[in-house]
């Protein structure tokens, strides 16, 4: 079986804008990104993304494929976190992750990456995504569909449902009707260190759509205080983290509540991304 790449890059310039991604560094007007040759599968996506750090906030990432070259419409998904206490310098350098996707495809159909910021204004924005191509599913299997959800948590211990997705105020929360399990989640989360303390990052799982009730998975810690006077201070950047081989239960076409909480010493307000993918 072999695989086939394709890749697109773009900036963005503004938070909850949906934004296509067309050009691929030399190549100002790429051909458009056709399925290739024989793929069935869109097996994976690549994601690397940026922020200028232009303010002293948090922000986190989504990617959407939309395009009559997907069998199953739409596919969104986490793709980074991050954020800064000091606006007056700093460098990151985001590794590409690959995120395992595993949904059916058309061949010489067209497919579309948007890419969008949320959270807080950052000033502009850099994003590559490339999509892995195969004849079959990857060894994590079949995707039957995902839920993408976005927002701020803006004080410790407590909880804070998702319920927004950037430019889409109200995304649907069912499970799709043919899924029996969440197999991974894809989760980002980053503050904005305005303030001097501790968290842990508690991802909560609940919803009519759980069948063995409430599932709270610990996603991260972050540690902030404040540098000396009038010095720069480090970005904080989260790449999308893969929680794979879940396998929790579920009921289809029932609402699935995802929330984010931090617990322990405030460090400012976050920004958290989820996408949870079934099976």
């Amino acid at each position: 079986m072999t695989n086939l790449f394709r890749s697109r890059e773009g900036a963005l310039a503004d938070v909850n804008v949906k934004t296509q991604l067309t050009t691929l560094g030399s190549q100002t007007a790429p051909v458009a990104l056709l399925v290739p040759g024989d793929a069935k599968f869109l097996r994976a996506a690549y994601v690397a993304a940026v922020s200028s750090n232009e303010a002293a906030d948090q922000y986190a990432f989504l990617v959407r494929l939309e395009g009559p070259g997907l069998t199953m419409g739409d596919f969104v998904f986490a793709a980074g976190a991050g954020g800064v206490s000091v606006a007056t310098g700093g460098h990151a350098l985001v590794p590409s992750q690959r995120i395992p996707i595993n949904i059916p495809v058309i061949s010489g159909q067209e497919i579309l990456i948007f890419a969008e910021a949320v959270g807080d204004d950052m000033g502009t924005y850099q994003v590559g995504v490339t999509l892995e191509f195969g004849t079959e599913a990857g060894p994590e299997g079949e995707t039957k569909g995902e839920i993408t959800v976005e927002g701020d948590i803006t004080a410790v211990d407590t909880l804070t449902r998702l319920t927004s997705q950037g430019s889409v105020t109200s995304p649907s929360r069912l499970t799709p009707p043919d899924a029996a399990m969440i197999k991974r989640v894809i989760v980002s989360v980053g503050a904005d260190g305005a303030a001097d303390g501790e968290v842990t990052y508690i991802l909560r799982l609940s919803g009519n759509a759980m069948k063995n009730g409430e599932q709270e998975i610990i996603i991260g810690a972050e540690s902030q205080i404040a540098g000396q006077a009038g010095s720069d201070e480090g970005l904080t950047t989260m790449v999308p983290m893969i929680l794979d081989n879940l396998d929790i239960e579920v009921r289809s076409s029932d609402t699935l509540d995802i929330s984010v909480e931090m617990a322990g010493v405030d460090v400012g307000s976050a920004t958290a991304v989820v996408t949870v993918i079934f099976q």
